[in-house]
């Protein structure tokens, strides 16, 4: 894309191509980018405040076994609904904003460990080509404490919805809501954990694949994830080798430790029960689940190429978390559940967020430190986003990088 700069190192596979790495920017760009603290007024890191990296639930999933439900389970488990739910429909809010696409809000049943009968929300879009619809789908799968509206953010849409620019590049999305958030159906958190997101979406993978979504048989499943969303990634190749290449933004095995503060040495905690939030008071009881603390979701952000309007809609639309999302030890490399990933894999990072390595952040020190968590068949590749953070498709910069993350797609799966 216009902007980008590309950098080569050699690959360390005998025979095979060098790796691509990209540094996309807002402006001028060059293939050093120099880690920068937040220059926001107010914003300085603090050791007198929790890590804000591991409040950003950096997660480093251990093998996952596979539980088996039994019918009695099932059958016991009742479905609890989320405080979003609504009857369902054959339409999403999505219909009206991608109006050259056919969007379909679905709930696709699932069944999972300890939970039981459950429940996926997503919305399914199609891009309108004639009679020709894409058999490649994009599974986007938020972050922790975000729902669906991550990768469709309902501030011009033009420019910040990666669903909008997957479709004018030809692909279906299925945008998701992950177990225990937003439409999706919220168990009790004692009986929710990670390997039950993870199986929920396998299975939704699987009705992807079969047409029982949408009515449409896909035959290549490229997962985009965010954060969380991409860490799930790991543990759900570890099991089921059964998508065909992974974008995986936000998240690294390694991570700057940063703190955010108030700049008033408060100690304001990133995180609280979402019982105590006004947002959820009222619909939300479980004391199990977190969203976070009231002004909290700056931190994401570079604020000096963020869009004000973005901040305060991601504000409005927070989402939920429970202690599930964050826990799980650092495994060494040869031990790291991505190393069971066997498809073309892409990391996107801004340079400001805390997974993005340590000290200076190229994509040359991404994949330095990133490649021993991989095989080699993953065929590894690096965007770094220059001036942006955690949420690094929501920064001012996002046509760019989300123009760079679909041409890396269309030039992997086809």
């Amino acid at each position: 894309p216009p902007g980008a700069a590309f950098a080569h190192r050699p690959s360390p596979r005998r025979g095979s191509p060098v790796h691509d790495v990209l540094i996309v920017g807002g402006g001028p760009v060059g293939l050093s980018c120099r880690a920068r603290r937040s220059t926001a007024e107010g914003c300085s890191p603090s050791r007198k405040t929790r890590t804000f990296a591991v409040s950003l639930t950096m997660i480093v999933a251990t093998g996952l076994a596979t539980p088996t439900i039994t019918n009695t389970q099932a059958d016991a488990s009742a479905e609890v609904r989320s405080p979003y739910a609504t009857s369902e429909s054959n339409t999403s809010g999505a219909q009206g904003e991608h109006r050259d696409a056919r969007c379909y809000g679905v709930r696709v049943p699932v069944s999972v460990a300890r939970v039981g009968k459950a429940h996926v929300y997503g919305e399914l879009c199609q891009p309108r080509r004639g009679d020709k619809t894409s058999r490649i789908v994009q599974l986007l799968v938020p972050g922790s404490t975000y729902n669906h509206s991550y990768f469709d953010m309902p501030v011009r849409r033009s420019h910040y919805s990666y669903v909008a620019r997957a479709l004018d590049a030809g692909h279906s999305t299925f945008n998701i809501d992950r177990l225990a958030t937003g439409r999706s159906t919220l168990p009790p958190s004692s009986l929710y954990t990670l390997d039950a997101g993870v199986q929920a979406i396998h299975q939704v993978i699987t009705k992807l694949r079969a047409g029982d979504i949408g009515h449409r048989r896909f035959t290549r499943v490229v997962w985009v994830g965010h954060s969380l969303g991409s860490s799930m990634a790991w543990a759900e190749a570890q099991q089921y080798q059964d998508v065909d290449a992974f974008v995986l933004t936000g998240m690294s095995h390694v991570v700057r430790q940063e703190r955010p503060s108030t700049g008033h040495g408060e100690e304001i905690p990133f995180e609280i029960k979402a019982k105590d939030d006004p947002k959820f008071r009222g619909t939300v009881s479980d004391p199990g689940y977190l969203t976070t603390n009231a002004g909290m979701r700056r931190f994401f952000y570079h604020e000096p190429n963020a869009d004000p309007a973005v901040i305060e809609a991601d504000e409005r639309l927070k989402d939920l978390s429970t202690a599930a999302d964050s826990t799980g030890p650092t495994l060494p490399p040869e031990q790291s559940p991505s190393r069971s990933i066997k498809v073309p894999t892409l990391i996107v990072v801004g340079d400001q967020d805390p997974y993005c390595t340590t000290g200076v952040c190229t994509p040359e020190s991404m994949l330095a430190h990133e490649r021993s968590y991989y095989s080699d068949t993953a065929d590894l590749k690096a965007i770094v986003v220059s001036d942006s953070g955690h949420s690094v498709q929501l920064h001012k910069n996002a046509p760019r990088t989300n123009a760079a993350i679909l041409q890396w797609i269309a030039t992997v799966v086809s």
